[in-house]
């Protein structure tokens, strides 16, 4: 991923294998992507150049596949609970996530751009590990202790808002 500092780009990922089909799965996760050459672009525009060859490996290697979408488009689609190369990160479904913060989740409250999670003793790195999976929650990472974790957002009220969004959903989970 390229972000602009002082008017110029720098990489904020690293350039190594894992990390490119990090990203990779990612991207498919979050866009309708129906070839290799609109991958490979969308790869580009974030400071992974590759090949047609290494993109076609990261595809097997993480169980990409097509499928048809409800337009008729076919589509990349990487089911994560079967992918091939266990490297990559899978991103937690909102309903796991749920049940999770719901039978995990004793505190959240923010602290500028940082969130604070208070869990059972134990239980913070398996709640981090979920949390620094899911990709639609903007968080940039995640540090776990025994029964607390520190998250770190990119402004306070993404904070706010990440604690405000775990609550609701340990308050769904509860009420179920």
């Amino acid at each position: 991923m390229r972000v602009s500092v002082r008017g110029r780009f720098v990489s904020s990922s690293p350039q190594t294998q894992t990390a490119r089909r990090a990203r990779v799965t990612a991207l498919i996760a979050t866009h309708a992507i129906s070839s290799q050459e609109e991958l490979g672009s969308l790869l580009a525009d974030e400071g992974y150049h590759v090949t047609q060859a290494t993109l076609s490996r990261d595809l097997v290697a993480i169980g990409a596949h097509k499928r048809v979408d409800d337009a008729g488009h076919q589509v990349y689609e990487v089911d994560v609970a079967t992918a091939t190369d266990t490297s990559i990160p899978s991103a937690a479904t909102e309903a796991t996530l749920g049940r999770l913060v719901g039978e995990l989740l004793i505190r959240a409250e923010s602290a500028g751009n940082i969130a604070v999670l208070h869990t059972p003793p134990g239980a913070a790195q398996f709640l981090a590990g979920h949390l620094d999976r899911q990709t639609s929650l903007g968080i940039v990472g995640c540090v776990a202790g025994d029964d607390t974790i520190i998250i770190v957002m990119r402004a306070s009220t993404d904070a706010d808002e990440l604690c405000t969004t775990l609550l609701r959903m340990a308050d769904q989970r509860r009420g179920s």
